[in-house]
């Protein structure tokens, strides 16, 4: 490919990259179509030799092999007919964390201009939620859902309740990377980019979200304690005021805050260990799915019963014994919502093994890296991924393409920078 063609590709491997999470919102459709292509240009400027380089990279061998394993396990469990489409396409998030490196490392695409046009994607996604809080409706006139006493917000979304994933996810990417920026310079705080924050935590509260609401703030206490490393005099300030804009839905008596503080807090009691009981077999229908997830693992421990199964083997009369029984009735979902009851029903433990191989990895990666450089964004973005391990916290399936699309950026531009950082 001629040099003078490279500017063309990077711009439109940028526009590309700034209008995905505007896709995630319309369309997945148009979000594969746009993967699709950022692939085909990273084989239109790469070299066959360079392909292979790659796997000498750990975090893309794992990826790799972890491919390999999902082809393998769908022939292992033919019988139970899962997801070969599925199994296949998933090497389409390997090649999608080999493209994303190679336009940030070799064609240095304007990383800066991207991040700067997200930031004002996820902005304008925040107002809109705000309005909708508000009047009820947002900027299109999508309706607030109400369920129970309580409204739900899906915002440019509409009646699918999931935009607060896309919220955190990006929102706290491209808070990483602006914070990194300045800090990095010279370690002053940029109280702009730390507003924004404030507005994507607030953001994710009044969807009523809880999951992804309880999300934003571990990553919240995790960024905390790394300025209490760095800073320990804005710690304290800062300190301070998490404190008090946590304690104010704390107090309130309305129904959002009971919904996403008091019946968040009251739900840890749901993690104690009951003597003479199943630790499963709780009053919850997220444990009913973890408790359905469990049993067909046991009884399918190495492979587990394929992808896209769960929901075929959930509806079992024979799995109510260990399921409480005000909850029996509600074991099954399309999946167990937890990552780790996915695997292990779904791949089984040599499933979970390589899975957790991938990551350790890749925290390793990043661990010794940071040590080397103490390069705050490769740190921030690693804890966006180390926050999605956290047990027992309903989650979207792992394998959705909407959440596997925003997921494997975030995995993308993590292992670009660590290879950049590598490299210098």
């Amino acid at each position: 490919m001629a040099i003078s063609d490279k500017p063309i590709h990077n711009k439109i491997i940028e526009i590309l990259l700034i209008l995905l999470p505007v896709a995630l919102l319309f369309s997945n459709i148009v979000s594969e179509i746009i993967i699709l292509i950022l692939i085909v240009f990273y084989f239109l400027n790469e070299n066959l030799k360079n392909l292979f380089e790659n796997l000498k990279n750990p975090i893309i061998s794992l990826l790799l092999i972890f491919w390999f394993y999902l082809i393998l396990n769908s022939f292992i469990n033919i019988e139970n007919n899962p997801s070969f489409i599925r199994s296949f396409f998933f090497i389409r998030f390997f090649l999608y964390v080999l493209a994303v490196s190679f336009f940030i490392n070799i064609l240095n695409i304007n990383l800066n201009k991207i991040f700067k046009w997200w930031l004002i994607i996820i902005n304008i996604i925040c107002v809109d939620l705000f309005f909708q809080f508000f009047t009820s409706s947002n900027f299109f006139g999508y309706d607030a859902i109400l369920q129970g006493k309580i409204y739900r917000l899906g915002g440019f979304m509409d009646d699918e309740l999931k935009i607060s994933n896309l919220i955190f996810n990006i929102g706290a990417l491209v808070f990483s990377y602006f914070f990194s920026k300045d800090f990095l310079k010279n370690k002053n705080i940029n109280y702009y980019i730390l507003f924004f924050l404030l507005i994507i935590i607030s953001s994710i509260f009044i969807t009523a979200e809880r999951s992804n609401f309880a999300t934003i703030i571990f990553f919240s206490l995790l960024f905390v304690i790394l300025l209490s490393i760095e800073n320990r005099k804005f710690f304290f300030k800062l300190l301070i005021i998490f404190s008090i804009l946590i304690s104010f839905p704390i107090i309130s008596s309305d129904n959002l805050s009971k919904r996403m503080t008091n019946d968040l807090l009251k739900n840890i009691n749901l993690l104690k260990i009951e003597d003479n009981n199943n630790y499963l077999n709780k009053k919850s229908h997220y444990f009913a799915h973890y408790s359905a997830a469990y049993q067909i693992f046991e009884r399918n421990i190495m492979f587990g019963v394929g992808l896209k199964n769960f929901r075929n083997f959930c509806d079992d009369d024979s799995l109510n014994n260990r399921i409480n029984s005000n909850f029996q009735n509600k074991k099954c979902a399309t999946h167990p919502h937890s990552f780790y009851f996915e695997i292990l029903s779904e791949l089984g433990l040599v499933g979970l093994f390589l899975t957790l191989c991938l990551f350790v990895t890749i925290f390793y990666q990043v661990l010794i890296t940071y040590l080397k450089t103490k390069n705050y964004f490769l740190l921030l973005n690693s804890f966006i991924v180390l926050v999605y391990f956290i047990p027992f916290l309903p989650r979207g399936s792992f394998f959705t393409n909407w959440n596997a699309i925003i997921f494997w950026t975030i995995i993308a531009i993590l292992n670009a920078n660590c290879i950049k950082l590598k490299n210098k």
